[in-house]
């Protein structure tokens, strides 16, 4: 089987071990937690949103984001609007609302799991049989 690599937007802001953060947070681009948010925390932006939470991080209430790597602890619900990925210390005391999860050996959940497929539109895949009759014809003409 193949995978397909997933594409990740960039980490621009650090929230370090020792920081506390608290009220409701909103964000755009990609960020890391490694101390802790008291309040919602929504990460948006126009390339994708990404949220990476180190082991040892937690974050106390709801987490709206696109894309996620969990390895703390949510005592609140989160929803994932593509990729979510829970590893081993990943604790969440919620729902989760998710259109991919992978999860890893040893994380917990204790809220229910509801899948919402993910309403990004794709442009359709390109004819490959009309491609190949193409670039034959191309080929065909070059040597005539």
């Amino acid at each position: 089987m193949m995978k397909k690599k997933r594409k990740f937007v960039a980490i621009t802001t650090l929230i370090d071990k020792d920081i506390v953060i608290s009220g409701d947070t909103t964000y755009t681009g990609g960020i890391r937690v490694d101390g802790k948010i008291k309040g919602n925390l929504k990460v948006h932006g126009d390339e994708g949103s990404l949220l990476i939470m180190g082991y040892g991080s937690k974050i106390t209430g709801d987490v709206e984001v696109e894309k996620a790597i969990i390895n703390g602890e949510i005592n609140g619900n989160v929803k994932c609007n593509d990729y979510l990925e829970l590893n081993t210390n990943a604790i969440v005391n919620g729902s989760i609302e998710y259109d991919i999860i992978e999860v890893q050996e040893g994380a917990k959940i204790t809220g229910d799991l509801k899948f919402i497929k993910n309403n990004k539109k794709t442009e359709p895949k390109k004819n490959i049989k009309q491609k190949f009759q193409n670039k034959l014809k191309k080929l065909i003409t070059k040597r005539i």
